[in-house]
């Protein structure tokens, strides 16, 4: 399999045509998801979750300023910490075959939860490392965002684009 779990027709429809703020990079949002993610890592010590920062915190670019935190549960515990995580966090954002979010605030920040699994997760983990280590990349993401913010749908299109076409390339995936 190559890739991410492919989408299905009009997945991207479900976004606004609404334009997406981009914000400059926030250091504070950095120290702010260290916390958050000991939070979580608390929650779910029973479970041996890999839990990571991801998106835009993570690479110190522009973004829409809110912390993406990224937990990979093992296969046979996914639909145990959901239950779990919707009993924490009252409801979930959106429920996939091989994704979930959950979206909470803290400290000021909105923060999404993101579980991925299986071969997704993989994906995701060498995707979010390459991009981590390219400068070039991360420099050519930025100013994708920045490009495509003045429609949410538009935006999430490209981003999906983009991230194909890099994983085309990343051996193993």
């Amino acid at each position: 399999m190559k890739g991410f779990t492919p989408l299905p027709n009009g997945y991207f429809t479900k976004y606004a045509t609404t334009p997406v703020s981009i914000l400059p990079f926030n250091p504070k949002s950095r120290i702010t998801a260290e916390r958050y993610i000991e939070k979580l890592a608390f929650l779910l010590t029973k479970f041996s979750a890999d839990i990571s920062l991801r998106g835009s915190t993570l690479y110190g670019i522009a973004g829409k300023g809110e912390i993406e935190i990224g937990i990979y549960p093992p296969e046979k515990k996914w639909k145990e910490i959901i239950d779990m995580l919707k009993i924490h966090f009252g409801k979930i954002g959106t429920l996939e075959k091989n994704y979930a979010r959950f979206n909470d605030v803290f400290d000021g920040f909105e923060i999404e939860v993101i579980l991925l699994r299986g071969h997704d997760a993989f994906v995701d983990k060498k995707l979010t490392e390459y991009i981590l280590h390219s400068p070039k990349i991360l420099r050519e993401y930025e100013k994708l965002k920045r490009k495509f913010s003045y429609s949410k749908r538009e935006y999430m299109i490209r981003k999906n684009s983009f991230f194909e076409k890099i994983i085309s390339t990343l051996p193993g995936v």
